[in-house]
């Protein structure tokens, strides 16, 4: 069985997270879920944790369940997906910033990455943001394109987190190498 990462940051939309690691699941894959501290108020832990059948991992329990819990993630991982990914995770991971439980897991990995962004319009479009995406593209790092319409906060443009499907079926692109 295939082992997945699914790294889930604190957009609004981190409650389409559940339906992407059902999915995942009902795909045939082993899911682990690396959520943020902060995606943990949108998202409960709980929830991810029945729709995968394994222990979530974030910063408060790191040393709870593993010693290296970055380590022990990243082993044996056919693909890391963060979805959806915050403008702050992309900077990290692009930055080398190795903070939390995600970012070290991200900076540890050997097998490819897939990273799905969620943002308002204008932090999408950001400098800072493109010039972090642009980098991780360099690495190898693929990317499934937000969508464009309304956002949670009112606005309208490109940052909606992709269709699950969508995100779904480049995840198991990349895993098969496609």
């Amino acid at each position: 069985m295939k082992k997945v990462i699914l790294a889930v940051g604190s957009s609004i939309s981190a409650y389409k997270s559940c339906d992407l690691a059902r999915l995942f699941v009902k795909g045939g894959y082993n899911v682990f879920v690396a959520m943020t501290e902060n995606a943990t108020k949108l998202v409960s832990p709980l929830t991810l944790e029945a729709l995968t059948g394994n222990p979530i991992y974030r910063d408060s329990t790191l040393w709870e369940k593993h010693e290296m819990g970055h380590i022990f993630l990243k082993d044996k991982a056919s693909l890391f997906l963060a979805a959806p990914a915050t403008a702050n995770m992309i900077g990290k991971f692009g930055n080398g910033i190795a903070d939390d439980l995600v970012s070290t897991t991200f900076l540890a990995l050997e097998c490819p990455a897939l990273i799905a962004p969620a943002m308002n319009p204008n932090m999408y479009k950001s400098p800072g943001v493109q010039m972090n995406i642009e980098r991780l593209k360099s690495w190898g790092v693929k990317f499934v394109e937000p969508e464009t319409g309304l956002v949670a906060c009112g606005d309208e443009g490109k940052g909606r987190l992709a269709d699950i499907n969508t995100i779904y079926e480049a995840a198991v692109n990349v895993i098969e190498g496609k």
